[in-house]
């Protein structure tokens, strides 16, 4: 299962769309669209500088449902990436109405597992996807199937994006295998995949991946992007 991860409207309207074709049309599994955040924790300073250029440019969270609503017609798995304080801020019933028909669950980059219930109780109709880290333990993931999302996604790092995952870190083998071991269903690797040979690493490791910075560095020419798909088919 493999996916790709590219920020809602950037850098505008017209190469989003062009770049969200591309991935479908470069056979991947998914999409996770970022919608832009003033203070994106997670993200390393090239999607960081990219959502927050977003933000400066009037992406909002209605002009990205606006775009995916005219992409509905691509069969695609899209998920969207976002950070709490937008969901909250734009109403938790009002967000879900917005994109549960168009996306398959939401990746909180700032949400910790225990608290997706938070949301749920308030309207939330779209599954969460459940991050694992390094130090994640099978009782800390005992709560996140509740709403059956499609996949467990594991960061490879300590850190945020942009940065390289070590795959051949014994400690990494072994906190995979361990949620393998305790997670019943798909685990995808993000965070530190940055071409081909990491993408055929996480492929060895885990049942998919997700690549990021290297997307959004070509976002703005989506013939720069076609080409870099190309290279992990």
């Amino acid at each position: 299962m493999r996916g790709i991860y590219i920020i809602g409207g950037y850098p505008d309207s017209a190469p989003f769309k062009e770049c969200y074709r591309a991935v479908y049309e470069a056979g991947f599994d998914f999409i996770e669209v970022g919608i832009p955040f003033n203070d994106p924790v997670a993200d390393g300073p090239v999607i960081a500088k990219a959502q927050i250029e977003s933000v400066e440019r009037g992406i909002t969270v209605q002009s990205i449902a606006r775009d995916l609503r005219e992409l509905a017609d691509i069969p695609i798995r899209t998920y969207i990436m976002t950070y709490a304080n937008i969901i909250y801020s734009t109403g938790i019933e009002n967000f879900s109405g917005m994109f549960k028909d168009l996306a398959r669950g939401l990746i909180i980059a700032d949400l910790p597992n225990r608290m997706n219930s938070f949301f749920y109780d308030r309207g939330l109709a779209i599954p969460i996807i459940p991050f694992a880290t390094l130090e994640s333990r099978a009782r800390d993931l005992e709560a996140s199937s509740q709403a059956g999302p499609d996949f467990l996604y594991f960061v490879g790092l300590r850190g945020t994006t942009g940065s390289k995952a070590d795959f051949s870190s014994d400690e990494m083998a072994r906190s995979l295998q361990a949620i393998k071991e305790s997670w019943n269903g798909t685990v995808i690797i993000g965070f530190g995949i940055k071409g081909p040979e990491e993408a055929r690493q996480a492929m060895a490791m885990a049942d998919g991946y997700v690549i990021g910075t290297e997307a959004v560095k070509r976002q703005k020419e989506p013939e720069e992007l076609r080409k870099f798909l190309s290279t992990l088919s």
